[in-house]
């Protein structure tokens, strides 16, 4: 029973100490101190890891989901670099990006690989038209970290076709004005 007292005695001395610490500091401090005690850090699973990482590999979340970075360029409305799940498809990321804009081209969208796969390919080529038109994921393929997705614009489309025009017309107009003077 005596060794239960001494413990309660040191606990009530160490409050007690820490107490009269507390109270000599500054009230700036004293405010500090307890802000940070009731701060709890917010969590976001797709900001990836605090520590630094290679890019071109997998890591995990503080819930241990596998994640890893994908590039998209092109056509697409948010281009850049983004934070996906190991097993994420081309419709996530694209969700992720915006979508696709009206000039892209959805049947040669290209993934490019930083390192060669098993049979030596380094670039696929995608067609997306058939997901947007019928759900179809056939022609997808598995994602690897750092793939660089690029969709490229139409090669012709009425609005390049009224831009040429609209830079073509003013010349011929010049030209047809000389020529009859």
């Amino acid at each position: 029973m005596p060794i239960k007292r001494d413990r309660l005695r040191f606990a009530a001395l160490i409050v007690w100490a820490q107490a009269l610490i507390f109270a000599g500091l500054p009230l700036s401090v004293q405010a500090d101190v307890t802000g940070m005690q009731s701060q709890s850090p917010s969590y976001n699973p797709l900001a990836g890891p605090s520590y630094p990482i290679a890019q071109d590999s997998y890591f995990t979340d503080d819930y241990g989901n596998i994640l890893m970075y994908v590039n998209i360029l092109g056509e697409i409305v948010r281009p850049g670099q983004f934070i996906v799940r190991e097993n994420a498809d081309f419709s996530t990321i694209l969700a992720l990006s915006g979508g696709v804009k009206p000039d892209a081209n959805l049947k040669k969208v290209l993934v490019i690989r930083r390192e060669p796969d098993d049979n030596g390919k380094q670039a696929y080529i995608v067609n997306l038209k058939s997901f947007y038109k019928k759900g179809d994921r056939s022609t997808f393929i598995a994602l690897k970290p750092n793939d660089t997705i690029v969709i490229p614009d139409k090669s012709i489309s009425l609005a390049k076709i009224a831009r040429v025009i609209g830079v073509a017309y003013p010349v011929i107009y010049l030209y047809d004005l000389l020529e009859r003077n």
